[in-house]
Parts: C-alpha cells; structure tokens; sequence
C-alpha cells in the first residue's frame, strides 16, 4: 500500500469542494456585473484553475517524496489505508491499485491465510470469525499491553481458533457478505481440521457484513453456513446509525445553493458502505438457519446502562435501540454494558468475558 497515494486521494478529495465553492460564488458576483465583468472572469477563471491544479500536483509530489524518503510503521499505514477505503473505497479512481483492501482471513498472529498454508494456523474444528467496523482494521482486537482485547482472550483459549477478516469498509455491506460467504466457503473447503462450529464477532458495521455473509451463503446453498452457532454483535446499528442520516440531511440541505453545492456534491461521495448505515436492516435481517444464536451488545457511555441520557445517546455512535432492536428472534442474548464507547466495545475486559462465554459449540 502506497501512504502518499493516500494523501494524494485525500487532498484531491479536499480541493474539490473548495475550488467547486470559489467558482460558484465568483460566477454569481461576475454574473451581477454583466458584460463588462467577462474580462476579468475569464482571467480569474483561469488564474484560479492554475492555482488549484497546483495545490493537485503538489500533493502528488508530497505524497511521492513521503514514499521514497520516510518509513512508516505499519500499523500507520494500516490505518491510513482503513480511512481512505471507508470514506471512499468503492471510489478509489486511480488510486484503487494502491490503496483498495482486498478482503482476506488472518490467523491469531496476523498473517494472512490462503488454501496453501491453512494448516500453518495450529487450528481446531472450532472457528472464531472477528470482523470489524467502518474506517478500521483487524487490529481493533488487539488491545493494549495493559489491557489485552478479545484476540489475545481467544489466542489463549485452546478450544478455539481466532480469524480476523480485515476487508474495504467503503465497499456496499451487500458486496461484503457476498465475498466474505465466498471466503469462507473455500476456507471450509481447505480446512485441516472437520469444522465443528463457526461463530461471528462483528464490531458495528462488521456484525451487519457477518449477518449478510450467512444470509447469503443460506440462500446459496453454501456449505460452511451449516456450521455457524453463534453470531455475536458489539453495537451494530441495525437500525441505522445517527451520524449517517445527519450527514445525508446535511448534504440535502447543502444541496439547495449554488454556492454551497459543492460541499453537498463532496458529502454525496462518500462511500457506499457508509451510506448503507443509515437503514441498513434489509441488508441485515435476511432469512438466517433458525439454528444460530444472535447475541446483542450495546454500549451506554453512561455508567449507569438505565440512564435516560445514556440511552438516548447509548455508546456515542449507536444508540441502544438500534443495536439490539435489529432482530426479533425468541433466542437473542441482548445485554446492555455502562460505561463503554462505541470503540471499546472491542476491549472492554467485562465485554470480552461476555463474548467468550457465548462463543463455542454449545454457547
């Protein structure tokens, strides 16, 4: 992955909007001046033209110099690559060769998992499958020293074996299931060990793409989706999540105005994945096998999980209606946490001990 097309991408992004404002607003002062202003518009037009194309190349050139001359950590890299596919990874352009995740399964160490060498994983018949959310990476799982997340929880169970999915986050939730079914139906095909039991973990976006790959795969005869037990979902909004809807109600109203357009038109790229969190349950909600158990955690950031501000607000990005309200099934496990954000969903140690208590053959 290439950091500076990274920064390429963003300040092409960045300048669109602006030079798209300044040409609206000059066009209408010029425009209220008549004839005798089109001189002057004609050499602005072109001056401002220059400019900005400037301001283009010169974040291709930044972006360029920062490959040849700084070493990144990867982790770094991760996370830059995991923004710009979130915002806009089904609209990467010229960049898609350089910074388009492509979706693949890792061990509990990170490295990534294909046909050839799934036997290297030191695997049981027992599958854990972690997805994460919008704009992140696998290592959302990891933790901190101090503070180890659910990966290192599973890494050390001896009954279970941890893959993490790391995939574009701007791709439609739709899409994601489909290849994400398509991943693992050849997993299931090459694994060294007779599959027992898979179980999903998905993290906000991550529980709604988990969801859509078994819907998918039980309408399409998939073999591995006879095999799930449980789904377990960290603040999913399956019922949509507020900031998306704000966001489309910004870009509507921004929409009205000439001059504000732009800013409307640069909202409106965002990426389909993100789109899709504004209602996103007829993604979701497909006819599942009646024999997986779905358990629903949502965060209050409130200490208190009964707190009306707390349940207004729930985990700062989904509020807790939505995170457990997305199914009706007799069997869903719903458990509310105070005093968790919608990020620690992923490392908070009572969460974590809640999520492994569910995982498993017989959870």
């Amino acid at each position: 992955m290439s950091l500076g097309s990274a920064i390429t991408l963003m300040v092409e992004r960045l300048v669109d909007p602006v030079e798209g404002m300044h040409r609206a607003i000059a066009s209408r002062w010029f425009g209220a001046v008549g004839s005798p202003g089109k001189p002057v518009q004609t050499v602005h037009d072109t001056t401002s033209g220059i400019v900005y194309e400037s301001i283009r190349l010169a974040g291709t050139a930044v972006g360029l110099g920062l490959d040849a001359a700084v070493t990144v950590r990867p982790a770094t890299v991760d996370k830059v690559q995991a923004i710009t596919n979130g915002l806009w990874g089904d609209r990467l352009g010229r960049h898609a060769h350089q910074l388009d995740l492509e979706m693949s399964l890792r061990d509990g160490n990170g490295e990534v998992i294909d046909a050839a060498r799934v036997a290297a994983t030191a695997p049981t018949g027992h599958l854990v499958v972690l997805v994460h959310g919008l704009v992140n990476t696998e290592r959302c799982w990891d933790g901190a020293a101090s503070e180890p997340g659910l990966l290192a929880a599973l890494n050390g169970n001896d009954d279970l074996t941890p893959l993490t999915l790391r995939y574009n986050t701007g791709r439609s939730i739709a899409d994601n299931g489909r290849l994400l079914a398509s991943l693992l139906e050849d997993l299931h095909r090459h694994w060294p060990e007779p599959v027992e039991s898979i179980s999903f973990v998905g993290h906000s976006m991550g529980g709604l793409v988990a969801s859509t790959a078994c819907s998918t795969a039980f309408a399409e005869d998939h073999i591995w989706v006879n095999d799930v037990t449980n789904v377990v979902t960290l603040g999913s909004p399956y019922l949509g999540a507020p900031l998306e809807r704000l966001t489309n109600a910004v870009a509507q109203g921004l929409n009205v105005a000439q001059e504000t357009r732009p800013l409307s038109e640069f909202l409106d790229r965002r990426s389909r994945g993100i789109k899709d969190l504004d209602s996103p349950t007829e993604l979701s909600n497909a006819e599942l096998p009646p024999s997986i158990q779905h358990h629903l955690v949502a965060g209050v950031f409130t200490s208190d999980p009964e707190h009306p501000v707390g349940a207004a607000l729930g985990d700062l990005m989904v509020r807790v209606r939505s995170a457990v309200a997305g199914r009706s099934l007799e069997s869903d496990d719903v458990v509310v946490f105070g005093g968790v954000t919608h990020s620690e969903l992923t490392r908070s140690p009572a969460v974590i001990d809640h999520v492994v208590s569910r995982l498993g053959p017989s959870a």
